[in-house]
């Protein structure tokens, strides 16, 4: 049940990235297109078993007429939805967001302003105008994010704003990394989510540490697109 709560409220996370219903008022547009209460909804998103059915989820899915996969929701099986989102050479609108290839730039210590970052497409999100859309590449944050997903991030100005244990874009003048940020002993933490290991019983992607004056460009993942949605 707790797993299917968590695809639903998933779910719920992707029609407000994509505008379908309000931030302000999420539970209450989805009673609206459901046809039933606030409370029922809010209730269903919280994993009671008297609410979250398979009936529920049906009536869910036909609210948004055929948007989201009704078996992934109900047992994981497949994807999350049935859309895809079309990715264009040359922007289209003029809050169309920039996708880019983080691997590759003039050097290092450059934010995404700059005209050094390779420009893969454009994409137009209402939810996520103003991001950035960055390629993810290798599996080192993986199962969170896979390689070839494109995931949304927001410039952070003031590093007291980091919520330990979310995921950033950290840039220093060395290198561009996609991981989770913790603060330890006055220091943030660079944390991957892949926590795999090499033959000799060592983490394939061990954790860094760094002061936080060698970060030059720092960026929060807001959301993402899965490469099966491109």
């Amino acid at each position: 049940m707790e797993e299917l709560s968590e695809r639903l409220n998933q779910a719920v996370r992707y029609l407000v990235w994509k505008g379908y219903v309000s931030i302000q008022a999420t539970q209450k547009d989805i009673a609206e297109r459901m046809g039933t209460t606030t409370s029922n909804v809010s209730a269903a998103l919280k994993g009671s078993e008297r609410f979250l059915t398979e009936g529920f989820v049906n009536r869910f899915s036909n609210a948004f007429k055929g948007i989201f996969n009704e078996k992934w929701i109900i047992n994981g099986d497949g994807t999350m939805t049935n859309e895809s989102v079309p990715i264009t050479n040359v922007p289209i609108t003029e809050k169309d967001i920039k996708i880019l290839d983080i691997r590759v730039s003039a050097g290092h210590g450059i934010g995404f302003d700059g005209d050094e970052n390779k420009i893969l497409g454009y994409v137009n999100i209402p939810n996520f105008s103003g991001c950035y859309g960055v390629t993810v590449y290798g599996d080192s944050m993986y199962d969170k994010y896979s390689s070839g997903d494109i995931v949304f991030v927001r410039e952070i100005k003031d590093k007291r704003e980091i919520e330990g244990g979310q995921s950033y874009v950290v840039i220093t003048n060395e290198d561009r990394y996609l991981k989770m940020i913790y603060i330890e002993d006055g220091k943030l933490k660079l944390v991957s989510y892949n926590n795999a290991i090499n033959p000799d019983g060592r983490r394939k992607y061990p954790d860094m540490l760094i002061e936080g004056e060698q970060i030059k460009f720092l960026y929060k993942v807001v959301g993402r697109l899965e490469r099966t949605q491109i």
